[in-house]
């Protein structure tokens, strides 16, 4: 079986999760932990082969940095200079639509049709020559148009009636809440293009992520901080799947705040530990996880959350067979403008007292192997620049492996990834200045 995942903007992220996921066992979701064999990647999508059916409509409620699931049709030779379109131009066959993608619809069907590039070339606008003998390289620039028109001129020439959704704006792709506002998957079909320099990969999207639910989960909950920002409902699962704990295991979040990832490891089939020194914070999340039990009829007793220091934790875990910790920890100061280094500086000296004494406090109650998956400040310099914490050396000496968040020889074939030079990954956003570093330790 061939399966296309459709990334979200912190693509390495989405990468980390993935495979972190489907190479564990896993009896939840029916995974066996079997070799995965990459086909291609790009900072758009990643395309896969397994041995047996990957279970796509649980595996895309627990991917939070999976934005669509798509079954692979068909692959198609493309030389490398030729459009997209005119590489298709004999595929899409009225027998080929029938069979291969439209699902059966009494009514007026409708599809969408959308394009992920594998060749990242693709994506350069049309280029213009004043001499008519120089040949310009193909572009993925208004081929969308290009190719739903070609679909549905062929499906109209034999007597259907049907509807086409296009991307707007100049956009390649469909999002996820078109496709569902639009009933693409229940009238029709969503028909995905994966495009590289020598192939081109026809595929069908088999789910979308639901982005109404992850909206109620993080915009509908009753107590809400926004000046110390929170961690978004999706980055918290992600972390959660980065922990490698077993469903029914005990999961610790010792920074609670007003509980998204106690939340999110609750959806995922954990029982949950929270703490915050913050009192506020607790009653917050209190308030939060009393409307989410209900709201996702959670059974009582699957999670607890108290006022604790986490530097003094461990008598209170003594009775608790912790299988992992995942917290976004402390990220210091909110800042509008870049602070200045000596600023920086005292955070980062803060942080490293506080997280040695927290980690030596880990190690009292946490098994061999146990993960601990935390976020750290990164100080947004440019685009793709960041202040770290220079080492991370006061964590490893206390009995812990720094671990790679995607193998190195993973990480060797996907040149495009962004990690740190310590392999973490970092998530941010346009207006945050303090960035997420997502680090992961391993306890020796």
């Amino acid at each position: 079986m061939r399966y296309a995942f459709v990334l979200g903007r912190v693509y390495t992220l989405s990468i980390a999760e993935l495979f972190a996921i489907l190479e564990q066992k896993n009896a939840a979701l029916n995974l066996s932990g079997e070799p995965i064999k990459l086909l291609e990647a790009s900072p758009e999508a990643i395309i896969i082969e397994t041995v047996n059916p990957l279970p796509v409509d649980k595996l895309q409620k627990r991917l939070g940095g999976i934005i669509k699931i798509l079954e692979i049709v068909d692959i198609v030779k493309k030389r490398q200079q030729d459009s997209i379109n005119f590489a298709l131009k004999h595929y899409f066959k009225p027998s080929v639509l029938k069979k291969q993608f439209l699902k059966d619809y009494k009514g007026k069907g409708q599809f969408g049709v959308s394009i992920y590039l594998l060749d990242m070339d693709l994506a350069r606008p049309p280029q213009r020559f004043n001499n008519k003998d120089d040949k310009p390289s193909p572009s993925a620039f208004g081929e969308p148009k290009r190719l739903g028109m070609m679909i549905k001129n062929v499906l109209t020439e034999g007597g259907q009636s049907i509807r086409l959704v296009l991307p707007e704006f100049n956009a390649l792709a469909l999002a996820s809440v078109v496709v569902t506002k639009n009933l693409l998957l229940q009238k029709g079909a969503e028909i995905c293009v994966l495009a590289g320099q020598s192939a081109i990969y026809t595929a069908k999207t088999l789910v979308v992520q639901d982005f109404e639910d992850y909206g109620r989960r993080d915009y509908q909950r009753p107590v809400r901080d926004e000046k110390q920002g929170m961690i978004p409902p999706k980055v918290a699962q992600v972390m959660l799947n980065l922990a490698h704990a077993e469903n029914g295991q005990t999961v610790l979040d010792p920074f609670c705040g007003i509980g998204t990832i106690i939340q999110e490891g609750l959806l995922l089939g954990y029982r949950m530990i929270g703490s915050d020194i913050n009192k506020s914070a607790i009653r917050g999340s209190e308030t939060n996880l009393e409307w989410f039990r209900n709201r996702y009829k959670i059974a009582p007793g699957k999670y607890n959350v108290e006022v604790a220091d986490a530097t003094n934790l461990a008598h209170l875990m003594a009775s608790q067979k912790v299988a992992a910790v995942v917290t976004e920890g402390t990220l210091g100061p909110v800042y509008g403008s870049y602070p200045k280094p000596a600023d920086i500086a005292k955070n980062f000296a803060n942080l490293t007292q506080l997280y040695t004494k927290t980690f030596a406090e880990f190690a009292k109650f946490l098994p061999g192997k146990a993960r601990v998956v935390i976020c750290i400040p990164a100080y947004k310099k440019t685009r793709d620049a960041y202040e770290q914490l220079e080492s991370l050396d006061f964590i490893t000496a206390l009995g812990y492996n720094l671990v790679d968040i995607i193998t190195p020889a993973l990480a060797k074939k996907l040149k495009f990834l962004r990690l740190t030079e310590r392999g973490t990954a970092i998530y941010d956003r346009k207006d945050q200045i303090v960035a997420r570093e997502i680090v992961v330790f391993e306890k020796i």
